[in-house]
């Protein structure tokens, strides 16, 4: 097994709302019976064939810690055996979980994520039963938790999770996934303040943070900056003293199961009972569970006009829609359902002969052979969520598409659109469409049908539920090891000895010196952040000495470092490497740059200025800037969120910009320049013998990439970088410098 594939851990521990069976009590004997539901049918698929694997290094069952439904005295050891999983049942009290699972979860995070927020019920005792239950599930892995395993929480009833683990166990490994959608951050903020916190930082205490597609993704990222501030960089965000990474995995199926089973001949035998009752008509079949999120009475209103639109297809189709149960004792849900089956009984009143009904309407579930063969059979499978995280009953019926090759009609709102592109993409709630959707598939012909179906069915097939599951696993050891090279390491009493004893003995010496947060604390306005005496004197003491190389190497204004330092003998670096002044020398720039940009992006940026109190821009010689320290955190958040967005429209097609961000200012500047290279043509011109470089914020992170492995950097901050060290504030600049220059 190459690199790329190996598992690098022991056990999978995987934490979901619900195990993978059901414990069913019966006249006081317990036994297990395997839940349904795409999820599970994909770890037990995964957990054989990484048994079957003798590269891995997976040499325990997957651990699966999820709730448990019957009373402790009727659980026992041996109740809990089988062949795939460790089963690590959580007790969590009925009154708790009702208002955990059917409250928080069901009354807020459901209807809130699938952008249903009049459905949203905010209820304090909601979120204390949620956080009571998170940290149950919490107390009990902790008990079971081992060195090297690979923690693996699943979806919105454990957004609390990572982090409570993260404080028990520091360096454990964490990945979290979620199933459903994660909503724009216009939505997500409709929930108090609070809560929304709570959840944002509980699943910033994983390593890895999965969603089913970018919009997701990129939707998490906007919520985290406009809630905490972080930055984010390349989806990697930048939380306190550690990086997590959020990215897309879109999950997906055991494709072969699916397809091979299509000529089985207990499938066959199913085959031939529906094939009597459809005789030579067309089917379109939809199967969805019974929830308001699946638009299932849209599904239905477009049936219907395709019906009124279409009457040359009466009595040569039939629409077989299967809705499984689901909450159905909750009162929505029950005047839905009421609902569906009153369209239907309309439907097929007004369109129906003694020969012909145009709607079979079953409300159950369907058991695997059953489903493989009506997917198999249907000429068109109809599948129309308002929103969905990613819906895989589409591909299910892509892969079923053996001989008989139908066609998907797939809502834009489903996650899994953004891979079956050559379905029939629809807006779920334009019945128009759909109908005419509908009229098409079934006049679509075969050899087109069968291009659109192979293109999809090689995509999932290379992207199966093991890629799937591969891909999280490997992303998840990259992060750990990037997390490794930038952890944070504070200069100690023995590190600060071992720098002041390479110092002493070199005699080339460079020292780069960042300027605001470095040299000085960061003010709410610029101007202010003037040096003061002790610094000044210090940093003339290092330009003196023969030695030494002095660089002030910073994001300001030439002429702003020129009134500091213009008359020591230093190097002086500004607008982040675009002027360059030597001793001795006049300021110079080698880059022939055109800056009619400025003149689009300029009024944007001030626009932003009115609009955010506090805020204000700089204009520089090759670069625009949006200051924002001066304005409070959550509102600046949200409008730098907006204004990214809005430049990136802007710039996005124009190779020669880049937007950067320091310490509370965005950036807009030509590309071919910047710290880090500027760092690279000073080191080829001097051969140093040793090498110190400090600065706060990211585009310092630039020169800590360009330095030998030899050079001391350092981050000042207690953020993770590619520095080799940090200190904790800019109060202990002065301090680490003057020591070394005391090393005589």
């Amino acid at each position: 097994m190459n690199e790329q594939n190996q598992f690098h851990y022991s056990r999978i521990v995987i934490a979901a709302y619900r195990l993978p069976f059901k414990i069913v009590s019966k006249k006081d004997k317990v036994s297990l019976v395997q839940n349904s539901g795409g999820f599970v049918s994909a770890m037990l698929a995964l957990s054989q064939k990484m048994k079957n694997n003798p590269d891995n290094n997976l040499k325990h069952k997957i651990v699966w810690a999820g709730i448990k439904e019957v009373s402790s005295e009727k659980l026992s050891d041996k109740n809990l055996e089988n062949s795939e999983f460790d089963l690590c049942p959580v007790s969590i009290p009925e009154n708790i979980n009702n208002k955990y699972y059917g409250g928080f979860c069901n009354n807020l995070i459901w209807p809130l994520f699938h952008y249903f927020p009049s459905l949203s019920v905010n209820d304090n005792s909601y979120f204390d039963a949620y956080q009571k239950a998170n940290e149950l599930f919490c107390d009990e892995l902790i008990k079971i938790i081992k060195p090297n395993d690979f923690i693996w929480i699943h979806d919105y009833q454990l957004f609390l999770l990572p982090y409570m683990i993260r404080k028990k166990i520091p360096e454990a490994v964490i990945g979290f996934f979620l199933h459903i959608p994660f909503p724009s951050f216009e939505i997500f903020r409709i929930m108090p303040r609070k809560w929304r916190k709570e959840i944002i930082n509980g699943v910033l205490g994983s390593d890895l943070i999965g969603f089913h597609t970018n919009d997701y993704t990129q939707h998490f990222l906007k919520s985290v900056k406009c809630t905490t501030g972080f930055e984010c960089r390349h989806n990697i965000i930048y939380a306190q003293d550690r990086i997590v990474k959020a990215d897309a995995f879109p999950i997906g199926i055991d494709f072969d199961k699916f397809h091979d089973a299509c000529g089985l001949p207990v499938i066959n035998l199913q085959k031939l009972k529906i094939q009597k009752h459809i005789a030579d008509k067309k089917m379109v079949f939809s199967i969805d569970r019974l929830d308001y999120s699946k638009g299932l009475l849209e599904r239905l209103n477009g049936i219907e006009l395709f019906l009124e639109l279409h009457t040359e297809w009466h009595e040569r189709v039939i629409f077989n829609l299967v809705v499984v149960p689901s909450r159905d004792t909750i009162s929505r849900y029950k005047e839905m359902k009421i609902e569906i089956e009153a369209t239907v009984g309309r439907i097929n009143g007004k369109y129906s002969n003694l020969a012909w009904r145009p709607v079979i309407y079953q409300y159950k579930s369907l058991k695997f052979n059953e489903l493989v063969a009506l997917y198999n059979m249907s000429d068109v499978g109809l599948i129309t969520p308002l929103r969905d995280g990613m819906n895989l009953v589409a591909k299910e019926y892509i892969a079923c598409q053996k001989d008989n090759n139908g066609m998907l009609i797939l809502s834009e709102m489903a996650g899994a659109s953004s891979e079956l592109n050559e379905a029939l993409i629809i807006n779920p709630t334009d019945k128009n469409e759909m109908a005419d959707a509908i009229f098409n598939a079934l006049e679509m012909g075969d050899d087109e049908k069968k291009y659109r179906i192979q293109k999809m069915q090689n995509r999932l097939k290379k992207y199966n539920i093991f890629t799937w599951a591969n891909d999280f696993f490997n992303q998840a050891n990259t992060i750990v090891k990037e997390q490794y090279i930038m952890k944070v390491k504070y200069i100690n009493s023995l590190i600060l000895q071992n720098i002041q004893e390479k110092y002493k003995d070199a005699n080339n010496r460079v020292l780069f010196l960042d300027y605001d947060g470095t040299l000085v604390p960061f003010t709410n306005n610029p101007e202010n952040a003037t040096i003061d005496i002790p610094t000044f004197d210090l940093i003339k003491l290092l330009c003196d000495d023969e030695k030494n190389t002095v660089v002030i190497i910073s994001g300001r204004e030439k002429e702003f470092l020129e009134t500091i330092f213009g008359n020591l003998k230093i190097t002086l670096v500004a607008e982040h490497g675009y002027f360059i002044k030597i001793p001795g020398q006049k300021w110079m720039n080698e880059l022939e740059l055109d800056f009619m940009w400025k003149v689009s992006v300029l009024p944007i940026l001030i626009g932003y200025e009115d609009r955010c109190n506090g805020s204000f821009v700089e204009i520089k010689h090759a670069s625009l800037a949006w200051h924002y320290r001066d304005v409070e955190t959550e509102f600046a958040n949200v409008r730098l969120a907006e204004l990214k967005d809005e430049l990136i429209g802007i710039i996005g097609n124009k190779e020669n910009l880049i937007i950067t961000e320091g310490h509370k200012v965005l950036e807009i500047k030509n590309k071919g320049y910047d710290k880090g290279q500027t760092v690279k043509k000073i080191l080829n011109t001097l051969e140093p013998d040793f090498i110190i470089a400090m600065g706060d914020d990211n585009t310092d992170e630039d020169i800590f990439k360009v330095l030998p492995v030899s050079a001391v950097s350092i981050k000042v901050g207690s953020e993770p970088s590619f520095s080799k060290y940090n200190l904790r504030s800019q109060k202990d600049v002065w301090s680490f410098l003057k020591s070394i220059n005391y090393i005589k």
